[in-house]
């Protein structure tokens, strides 16, 4: 039997430092735009959370979205918990989010100059937190179901990509879908600036780098 998550109950935080460098078009703010759009009528309608950096959620804001949330959506730079206090996160009670999808690990400038000045103040067992096997590790013991993570640094294009195919598809269909076929990953609905122009072997880096951690019997409904 398939678990349901709940479309409705889905929390986001979006870039919120605006660090993503490059062409618009593949940044965070605008992929999650369009998604939203897109989708409105199917399940983005009662999405809330945290666009660009019109409004810095704080720690408390951070708490209150996970908090309450059936799923949770992150796309941005650097790792998920570089953004939050890891102490805090691990004593919440997380139960209630049943999928976590974290579209993490791009860089830029800003994000590594930022990420720089505030690893001077944690120590090595924190920052070790902040690797994706960690991170997911105290998510689940958090009470998080499931957790869709990337597990290596990638790029802002293959990042739009995963969102595009992530919410086109469903978060735990498009990773049913053999790193060989790229049928999901080149559909002409996609927008022409995401088809990527690879050969074979060059498609495990895109295709692979997400991992799916605990139930794998969820659906977005």
């Amino acid at each position: 039997d398939c678990i349901i998550v709940d479309a409705d109950k889905f929390k986001f935080v979006v870039d919120p430092y605006e660090e993503a460098q490059g062409t618009e078009m593949l940044t965070p703010v605008f992929v999650t735009r369009e998604i939203l759009e897109r989708f409105r009528d199917t399940f983005t309608a009662l999405w809330v959370g945290h666009l660009g950096n019109k409004h810095l959620p704080s720690q408390a804001e951070w708490e209150q979205l996970l908090g309450s949330c059936g799923g949770f959506f992150f796309y941005g730079m650097e790792s998920f918990l570089s953004h939050i206090l890891v102490e805090r996160l691990a004593a919440m009670n997380l139960q209630e989010c049943q999928m976590m999808v974290l579209l993490d690990l791009t860089r830029s400038y800003e994000s590594m100059r930022r990420q720089a000045e505030r690893s001077e103040n944690k120590s090595v067992a924190q920052l070790c937190l902040e690797d994706p096997i960690e991170t997911a590790v105290l998510l689940s013991l958090a009470g998080v179901r499931s957790i869709l993570a990337n597990q290596w640094p990638t790029l802002l294009r293959d990042n739009a990509l995963r969102a595009s195919v992530l919410w086109e598809t469903g978060p735990l269909r498009a990773l049913s879908h053999s790193p060989s076929d790229e049928s999901a990953w080149t559909s002409r609905d996609k927008p022409p600036y995401l088809w990527p122009q690879l050969g074979d072997s060059a498609w495990l880096p895109v295709t692979l780098n997400s991992v799916l951690y605990g139930l794998p019997h969820l659906a977005v409904g």
